[in-house]
């Protein structure tokens, strides 16, 4: 796990926001603060739909964020929020670098995170990494840090 401050908050909330650089993770949670707080848990309600339709029990973030992004939308930026996305299968394989032993991490229940936290006119992200079963090897946790590193340098966001 790291703690990433982000410099550039307005490029980054387009990546979060308005870009698709995060649509296929999914949301576990998003709490988001401006006149009032709305907080949107990241699982599905399964009786809304069609019971024929076969969906992930996370919402898509690429489902949420035009309700984050209609909330936040105005002249005031949020008071504060925190949104934490979770890496789908295939997208923390690609970002681990999509060799057999990550798709083996991936394979054993190995969990990728993101949680981003604005307050105060300050963005952070903190990786993170949870496990189905106990384990002492920490090259996925390693790796993950490593893979987020690369994704914010190809989005150009500078951070420390």
């Amino acid at each position: 796990m790291i703690l990433l401050n982000i410099f550039d908050v307005k490029d980054m909330m387009t990546h979060l926001l308005l870009a698709e650089s995060f649509d296929e993770y999914f949301l576990e949670e998003a709490v988001v603060t401006t006149f009032a707080k709305m907080e949107i848990m990241g699982r599905r309600n399964k009786e809304w739909y069609d019971l024929e339709e076969n969906l992930p029990e996370h919402l898509y973030w690429k489902e949420v964020k035009p309700v984050i992004y209609a909330y936040i939308k105005g002249k005031k930026t949020p008071h504060s929020f925190s949104i934490s996305l979770k890496a789908a299968d295939e997208t923390a394989c690609r970002l681990l670098g999509g060799s057999q032993a990550d798709r083996m991490l991936v394979g054993q229940g190995m969990k990728f995170l993101l949680h981003f936290r604005f307050e105060r006119g300050k963005l952070s992200l903190v990786t993170g990494t949870f496990y189905e079963n106990f384990t002492m090897d920490k090259r996925g946790e390693f790796a993950w840090d490593n893979g987020v590193k690369k994704l914010l340098g190809q989005l150009k966001i500078s951070y420390e």
